[in-house]
């Protein structure tokens, strides 16, 4: 027998394909964190750029460095998630999905 607390929770394909667009960069991270209560979980966040309100090109695409800087707070955050409770809590916080405005 196996008891499982909790499986995965993902993006459908449809909805992760509605937000690739081009002319734009895609930011993936990964993480693996543990939480207060010993569980190791592997979280996964994907960012877009996005064009500003006065811009004319076309393209919105991020450099190299921007895109390190950027992967490295979204690491942190979700580290910090994971961290901060147990699995109970940070099951509900990413069920709320209040964590792509703290990365923001």
């Amino acid at each position: 027998n196996c008891l499982l607390n909790f499986h995965g929770m993902d993006m459908t394909r449809d909805k992760l394909c509605s937000l690739i667009k081009k002319k734009q960069s895609i930011i993936e991270a990964n993480v693996d964190a543990r939480t207060t209560d010993g569980y190791i979980v592997r979280l996964f966040c994907i960012a877009f750029t996005k064009k500003q309100d006065d811009q004319l090109k076309e393209t919105c695409y991020a450099k190299s460095a921007k895109v390190r800087s950027i992967r490295t707070k979204m690491i942190n955050a979700m580290s910090t998630l994971a961290g901060k409770g147990d699995l109970k809590t940070l099951v509900k916080a990413l069920i709320a999905g209040t964590t792509g405005e703290e990365i923001e």
